[in-house]
């Protein structure tokens, strides 16, 4: 085991591609390639990963021929060259074990929970009625307490916030913890027994405060400790009163302000599971936590048999995006690989942990991986192959400084780099305090424009779509070409919101205005259709015949939309009025090609993993070292003297002033957590930049200014540990301004994009099968029952899996362990079939025949990329036998070109073919060419 520390720009990549390819090379199998599983944390990042191997072993092939032989053998097996995501991989592992977790094989996974968590709500609302009285009382109290907080009064919201929270991995891990069950934690008869429980002790506390001879503590001031010091002092037993019990008091008021919300819990949990069940859904965080359970006892031996395939090495790239139940899912599978002497290597960096919203734990890479195995070699990359010297030693210095003043040293030991890049030029770094930052990001570009840039290498950085969205406007404006991951909304699209407006009155046929206005364009609105898919392409097909130019600039809106139409209905039916309440809540954006000469703007989250000449950071300020959040924390009543009742878990608000609470010690280790996250971000920010980088942000307030002038800096953002950094000069710079003339730019490529969308009436598109007997006879394979194309089928699959005498039979028990053959037809088949090998000993040699490779079924490409597969090629040192097989007792043309082209296609690939026949094997009869 072996794990690689990379910050950014430290050419991870390239040592990920050089593990891969090295493990390859030292292996002896020719598929050593399908028992290397690499995975990372994208889909984007998996394919650059795919290209970095290929690319790589390409410039080996022309002096190592094992390179090359391994190059041909990826490419003509390229489904088991295995580089996957890490969702990917555990799903394609969850499938082989649908039968155990009780799941219909064909179950779908959601990706988006909050699309479920709002509906089971909705359904939970829905179906009130005034006999649930307790589901009332708990809404009426959740109110109550809004309006005595003076929060805003959004029980949906509340709602909603509740499930989600309830949903996190976060909280189902600390469940999991204390051994809770969730329907019985927030069961009617234990939420009762709390909220007693916490009135009692609420009593008794403001008893002993009147006893001590002091008045009530009102709602409103007893949090004011600080306050009231001054008077408890004279009072020495009213003092001892509060010490003794005064964290008592606000950790149960603090619990008893949450029994009304925590109400809707165990009807939430109820809810929730019934709608997965109704759509045969799965939630992806669930899956992975099935899947643990699954595996957790079992050995890696049985995982494989399951999943049809042996990994003896592992590479675990972006391993700080990891979470904890997808280390539990791995850790055996890498537990046996060790064991075996296999090759693993994870490859991460805690500064670049931005992910934690996904569950990321960032831990691991820092010790979990350590404690499992302590003998894993660890290596550090120190090297900047990425950034100018200016930029790298700019976020050397500042982040040092950063993490030392937020107690974060241990975890950013490792910032400082080395300068790998030799750019005679060398590059420059700006920070920018000011209260326009948009026209600041404007002149930022006019300045590179004018210094040689094209729009294409500069990239805008921001903190989130809104940020993002505001920016691609005002640069609109100024006329900048922009391109976005997350600026470009398909609802801003005019052609795709003609559809949804259509489909709007088509589910609303008494609308006279509508209906008018369908008319107008020759739209006909028919009671009746297929699916919903159909229905937007009917509509498409309508208005590009009515509207001229009506796809013009407007595919990629439209093919997004679709896909979107299509993904839904997949799951939810073909529902219109539930499709456009989806579509009204969905925040539906499209990429645009990186290629193309026009600025990029994307959020830093997006950022991760690229790199640009110039980056523009504006509203650095809004990187903030905190934010309000609710956090999960679990009390042990025993250990503070409280009833046994109030054990269990519990939402807390991490904004606002401390409460004082026993909760205190896990909100502080969140609030650390929440340092890591925001400088993390800031890091991920500020190394992306290759020649130069500016960073915008708004003045510091006036209080943090105070407080650094006082010499105890209060900081509340990151860009106020910059403007420290900076000595607290409102515009700053390092370096000279570069020079981008020099940048070699590769040329951009035109994309065609299929506009249009063909579509054929239903009864166009149905014919008369002639293959009925296939599926209304009684079954037979073998038998006179079965039809002669089924049966065909069926000896061809097994004939075509044999490469010797012996494997004959392991061919036709995988055929009957599918369900192809019956036990009694496996008989039948193998005497058939044994017989014929047996007079053609020549086409089917035994294990153990020189100088003889079999190729069964194997593809091969000519000039237009069509891909051809021969049943049957026998490859020989002096050229090749090529035989097709045929159980029809039809002789047609086109047999004979087929197999003509097969032969051209092996001469064109320089073999000699010694032989090329097809076989009649029904009639035992051959026809050579």
């Amino acid at each position: 085991m072996k794990i690689l520390r990379a910050s950014a720009g430290s050419g991870k990549t390239y040592r990920l591609s050089k593990a891969y390819i090295g493990i390859l090379l030292s292996s002896g199998q020719k598929d050593a390639y399908r028992h290397i599983l690499a995975v990372t944390f994208t889909n984007k990042a998996t394919e650059e990963m795919k290209e970095r191997i290929l690319d790589d072993l390409y410039r080996l092939s022309s002096e190592n021929p094992r390179a090359r032989e391994l190059l041909v053998a990826m490419l003509h097996d390229y489904g088991s060259f295995s580089v996957s995501t890490i969702d990917h991989f555990f799903q394609r592992t969850l499938k082989a074990f649908s039968r155990e977790i009780g799941q219909l094989a064909d179950y779908q996974i959601e990706l988006d929970r909050r699309s479920l968590i709002q509906e089971a709500m909705d359904r939970i609302l829905d179906s009130l009625t005034p006999d649930d009285r307790e589901l009332v009382r708990w809404i009426s109290g959740s109110l109550e307490g809004s309006l005595e907080r003076g929060s805003e009064l959004d029980i949906e919201g509340s709602l909603y916030d509740m499930g989600s929270q309830l949903k996190s991995e976060e909280c189902g891990k600390l469940a999991e913890s204390l051994g809770i069950d969730m329907l019985a934690e927030y069961s009617k008869d234990r939420l009762e027994r709390l909220g007693k429980a916490c009135a009692e002790l609420r009593d008794s506390f403001i008893d002993a405060l009147r006893n001590a001879g002091l008045e009530d503590v009102s709602r409103s001031e007893r949090f004011r400790l600080e306050g009231r010091k001054r008077v408890l002092k004279k009072l020495p037993r009213a003092m001892e009163v509060v010490e003794r019990g005064f964290r008592a008091y606000n950790t149960v008021c603090e619990i008893g302000d949450r029994i009304f919300s925590l109400g809707f819990a165990g009807e939430f949990y109820s809810a929730f599971d019934a709608l997965l069940r109704e759509k045969n859904v799965m939630c992806l965080d669930e899956s992975n936590l099935l899947l643990r359970d699954i595996i957790g006892d079992s050995d890696a031996p049985f995982i494989y048999e399951k999943v049809g395939v042996r990994y003896d090495s592992f590479l675990l790239d972006e391993f700080q995006d990891t979470s904890n139940v997808q280390w539990d899912n791995f850790l055996p599978l890498l537990r046996e690989s060790e064991s075996r002497g296999g090759h693993n290597l994870i490859v991460g960096d805690v500064k670049q942990s931005i992910y934690r919203f996904r569950d990321s734990d960032w831990s691991l890479l820092a010790s979990g991986v350590l404690e499992a195995f302590p003998d894993a070699e660890v290596e550090t990359l120190q090297g900047n192959w990425r950034s100018s010297r200016e930029v790298v030693h700019f976020n050397n210095g500042f982040f040092r400084m950063a993490s030392e003043r937020l107690g974060l040293s241990d975890i950013y030991a490792d910032v400082t780099q080395e300068v790998m890049r030799g750019d005679a030029q060398g590059g420059r770094v700006e920070v920018d305090f000011c209260s326009d930052q948009l026209e600041k990001t404007y002149g930022c570009i006019c300045r590179a424009r004018d210094a040689g840039a094209s729009f294409g290498d500069i990239a805008v950085l921001v903190r989130n779509r809104k940020a993002g969205a505001a920016v691609a406007d005002y640069l609109l404006q100024k006329g900048v070409p922009v391109i976005s991951d997350d600026s470009l909304d398909v609802k801003s699209s005019p052609a795709v919101n003609r559809v949804v407006s259509l489909l709007t009155a088509y589910d609303n046929p008494d609308d006279v205005i509508c209906a008018y206005i369908a008319g107008s364009l020759g739209i006909e609105f028919r009671p009746e259709y297929h699916s919903l898919v159909d229905l937007c392409e009917s509509l498409l097909r309508a208005l590009c015949a009515a509207c001229e130019g009506f796809m013009d600039g407007e595919t990629l809106f439209v093919q997004a939309f679709m896909d979107e139409v299509r993904s839904w209905s997949e799951t939810n039916g073909n529902n219109i009025r539930q499709f456009l309440r989806h579509w009204d809540e969905t925040d539906l954006a499209i990429g645009s090609p990186r290629n193309e000469n026009a600025l990029r703007i994307c959020t830093i989250h997006k950022s991760k993993g690229l790199q640009f000449p110039y980056v523009i950071f504006p509203f650095a300020d809004k990187v903030e070292l905190y934010r309000p959040g609710v956090r999960w924390c679990s009390l042990d009543a025993a250990k503070y003297g409280l009833p046994e009742v109030m054990s269990g878990i519990y939402p807390m608000n991490l904004g606002g002033d401390k409460a004082d609470t026993f909760f205190d010690d896990e909100l502080e280790r969140e609030r650390r957590r929440q340092l890591v996250d925001n400088i993390n971000l800031f890091y991920v920010a500020m190394t992306r930049a290759e020649k130069a980088l500016s960073v915008i942000s708004a003045p510091p307030t006036k209080k943090f200014a105070a407080s650094l002038s006082s010499g105890r800096p209060e900081y509340s953002r990151l860009s106020d540990l910059l403007y420290e950094y900076v000595g607290g000069m409102d515009s700053i710079s390092y370096g000279e301004p570069y020079d981008f003339g020099a940048i070699e730019r590769r040329t951009a490529v035109e994309h065609d994009f299929f506009c249009c969308y063909p579509s054929v009436p239903l009864g166009g598109r149905l014919a008369p099968s002639g293959d009925a007997e296939d599926f209304f006879g009684d079954g037979s394979v073998t038998g006179v029952g079965a039809s002669a194309r089924l049966r065909g089928i069926v000896l061809h699959s097994v004939l075509s899996s044999v490469t010797g005498p012996e494997s004959l039979g392991a061919a036709v028990c995988n055929a009957c362990a599918d369900g192809l053959l019956s036990e009694a037809e496996s008989r039948e088949c193998m005497d058939f079939l044994s017989s014929r090998i047996a007079s053609r000993p020549e086409w089917f040699p035994s294990g153990n025949a020189p100088g003889v490779e079999v190729l069964s079924e194997t593809g091969v490409f000519d000039s237009a990329g069509r891909e051809h597969r021969p049943d049957r090629v026998l490859v020989y040192p002096d050229g090749v036998r090529i035989i097709d097989f045929k159980f029809g007792d039809r002789r047609e043309k086109s047999h004979l070109q087929q197999i003509e082209r097969y032969a051209a296609l092996y001469e064109s690939l320089g073999f000699e073919v010694l032989e090329c026949c097809l076989w009649y094997v029904e009639q035992d009869e051959i026809i050579s060419i």
